[in-house]
């Protein structure tokens, strides 16, 4: 646990020098504080009935609905960019012999750079999801603290899961495009599967639309979702840690 530890102190370090962390953050910030204030300002923006466009009213719930569906989907591909060199890159350039040639496990490598990269998505939700409500109850009306944030938690582990399938594929191969491509293939794939009735309440991509009923104080739990997603984060570090050490550094 020590080791984890200094390597997981090591990734930090690494995401803050070359700024990913700031700039995730921010991206994010960008989101979370735009989704409300388009919504209130685009019958400025756009005056209804100009070239027969109507505005409507827009509500919380609209705000709201937005603001999940953009989240889930531009984060699922945020993920991918940030996580696919993760192994990849460090095989490439031989950085990640000269680590593992130290007195450091290829397990603690790989579990590093899954929380250290789930570290900068759960502080970007964080930074966004409160420049979302802060600018959602002035602009339209409060929508319940604990139950916002609760669902951007259940985001942050979608996230999480997003984020261990990418660096599982990034162990797979020393190209991050292949990578990048297999782990947006898999994802997509999880998302359409929770379309099916059968299997909405049980697969990781119903995590999106669970969060949105949690906000907005409807619809029924998936907790087969949460149980699931879990696993899957397990098994995609035990999977991606065994190719990982077949493969020539």
């Amino acid at each position: 646990m020590n080791i984890v530890w200094v390597m997981l102190k090591k990734e930090l370090r690494g995401n803050i020098r070359t700024h990913k962390l700031l700039i995730v953050v921010a991206i994010f910030f960008v989101l979370g504080l735009g989704t409300p204030l388009i919504f209130n300002y685009l019958h400025v923006l756009i005056p209804s009935g100009e070239n027969g466009i109507v505005i409507p009213e827009f509500t919380t719930a609209d705000v709201i609905g937005e603001y999940f569906s953009t989240l889930g989907q531009f984060g699922l591909v945020a993920v991918i960019l940030v996580a696919m060199g993760s192994v990849s890159r460090e095989r490439e350039g031989g950085t990640a012999a000269m680590i593992l040639s130290k007195p450091v496990g290829a397990g603690a490598f790989i579990l590093a750079k899954i929380i250290a990269i789930s570290i900068i998505f759960l502080a970007a939700i964080i930074v966004g999801a409160t420049g979302c409500y802060i600018y959602t109850a002035i602009l339209f009306e409060d929508i319940g603290i604990l139950d916002f944030f609760l669902a951007n938690s259940i985001i942050g582990v979608y996230f999480v899961i997003c984020t261990a399938v990418t660096v599982m594929y990034s162990s797979f191969f020393k190209n991050q495009l292949a990578a990048g491509a297999l782990a947006l293939i898999t994802l997509i794939v999880l998302t359409a599967i929770s379309a099916i009735p059968a299997f909405e309440d049980f697969v990781p991509g119903s995590l999106t639309s669970w969060a949105h009923r949690v906000a907005m104080g409807t619809g029924s739990n998936a907790y087969g979702a949460l149980a699931t997603s879990i696993g899957l984060v397990m098994v995609a570090y035990a999977i991606g840690l065994k190719v990982f050490k077949t493969k020539e550094l």
